[in-house]
């Protein structure tokens, strides 16, 4: 009995000594995106593929969408809630690449670094 105990024991502190490692790296990754530098994450930017930049779109807050939207001159202020999801749902990928490019710099880089942190917590969980 004595025995089943101790192998179980040890059982358990493998799998505890695992999950704690993989945590821990899990937060160095995500340490390390945030201390990105600002040409750092430029240089990131101006290298992203069009996919990228339009996922970059997709995670920008709806104010923020509606600004990009704005500034490339599809004004959506006075269409209704279900009006502007089916006309950004219909958006190709091309159109909210271009939209996030015509984002003042500082926007681009807060929708990126908020990226890198929401990232990094969905793997950790």
């Amino acid at each position: 009995m004595s025995k089943q105990f101790q192998m179980a024991f040890m059982a358990l502190a493998v799998l505890f000594g695992l999950t704690a490692t993989t945590a821990l790296a899990q937060s160095d990754k995500t340490q390390a995106a945030s201390k990105m530098s600002s040409k750092q994450m430029m240089d990131k930017m101006n290298h992203m593929s069009t996919d990228e930049k339009a996922a970059m779109f997709d995670k920008m807050t709806n104010s923020k969408k509606m600004e990009a939207t704005k500034m490339a001159g599809h004004d959506m202020s006075k269409m209704s809630t279900t009006q502007r999801m089916d006309m950004m749902s219909k958006l190709s990928t091309q159109d909210k690449a271009d939209m996030f490019d015509k984002m003042p710099m500082d926007t681009k880089m807060a929708t990126m670094k908020m990226a890198m942190k929401h990232g990094g917590e969905k793997a950790q969980k």
